[in-house]
């Protein structure tokens, strides 16, 4: 009998621990995301139209700080070898704005679409730019 009121109190005492334990970290994490720095971009999305085959294509995407944190550039990364991407790795500060500039090797011709992944102190998540567009054969 002893021994089960002690296994009884035992976990009385376990669970009430887990309990606060769980809200404390939800009001930590609630804390976080209040004070996460938002970004405003001008556009995710970049349409050459067509461009001509072996010219290399340029296109920029301006963000800005809209919060009342710094944010950083953690990453910035093209999905593949034919497109390159430039950035100021400098921390962003609120009201501030910055511009990926990216270069895309028009080499192949046919429809493309590619991605730069975007990581940022904002989020665990890749914010996703497009390329995208048409490569035109040289004319002979």
């Amino acid at each position: 009998m002893k021994n089960l009121l002690a296994f009884c109190f035992f976990s009385l005492i376990c669970n009430f621990t887990v309990l606060q334990a769980q809200q404390a970290l939800k009001v930590s994490n609630s804390a976080e995301k209040a004070v996460a720095p938002e970004i405003s971009w001008d556009h995710t999305t970049y349409d050459f139209g067509e461009i001509p085959q072996s010219v290399p294509a340029e296109a920029s995407f301006t963000l800005t700080n809209t919060s009342d944190q710094p944010l950083l550039l953690k990453e910035v990364k093209p999905t593949c070898g034919c497109t390159v991407a430039a950035y100021d790795q400098n921390p962003i500060l609120p009201g501030e704005s910055t511009t990926i500039k990216t270069t895309y090797n028009a080499k192949k011709a046919g429809v493309f679409q590619k991605t730069i992944k975007v990581l940022t102190n904002q989020s665990e998540k890749h914010i996703p730019l497009k390329l995208k567009g048409t490569v035109v054969k040289e004319k002979s």
